[in-house]
């Protein structure tokens, strides 16, 4: 399976394309490094002896993305970490939060859709259910307030995929 993964070069991006790449699957990364390195994926060949194929895209660049889609497609599915993740700074700079975390993703799944891929795994946070109503969290735990705007993107992307979700034919 060819599988596009944005924000690879992060942590859990790249621990994520170790076990992609070992599984046998073919892994695009599309990271625009902005708090990752370039050298995770230097460490990903290390473990695994696979090269990868790098972008250095901004998710939000729709023309550089659908270059590099028409370039790599198809893709059978996208696995989505890119986003600022950082509560403390949200607070703090709450309007790029929203452009970077929402406006990515509308801009990936546009350009997803272009090219006819529709299946997508969210990195979302355990920051969508507030205060839990329960400890450990389950996917049985109702969703809470969100107490900040990182956490206000993921939730509001959540409920965008649930409605894409709902409406595909």
């Amino acid at each position: 399976m060819k599988i596009l993964v944005t924000g690879g070069a992060g942590f859990i991006g790249s621990h994520t394309v170790v076990e992609l790449l070992n599984a046998g699957h073919e892994v695009v990364v599309v990271d625009n490094l902005c708090n990752s390195s370039k050298k995770s994926l230097a460490r990903v060949k290390k473990i695994t002896g696979k090269d990868v194929t790098f972008y250095k895209i901004d998710i939000r660049d729709e023309k550089k993305l659908n270059q590099m889609l028409d370039k790599e497609a198809p893709f059978q599915a996208a696995i989505h970490f890119a986003a600022l993740k950082a509560v403390g700074e949200s607070t703090k700079i709450p309007l790029k939060y929203y452009n970077n975390n929402l406006g990515g993703t509308f801009t990936l799944l546009k350009c997803l859709a272009d090219h006819n891929c529709k299946n997508i795994v969210f990195s979302s946070s355990a920051t969508v259910y507030g205060d839990p109503a329960f400890v450990p969290i389950t996917e049985d735990c109702p969703k809470g307030k969100c107490t900040n705007p990182y956490g206000q993107t993921k939730g509001m992307l959540e409920q965008i995929l649930t409605d894409l979700h709902v409406s595909d034919p």
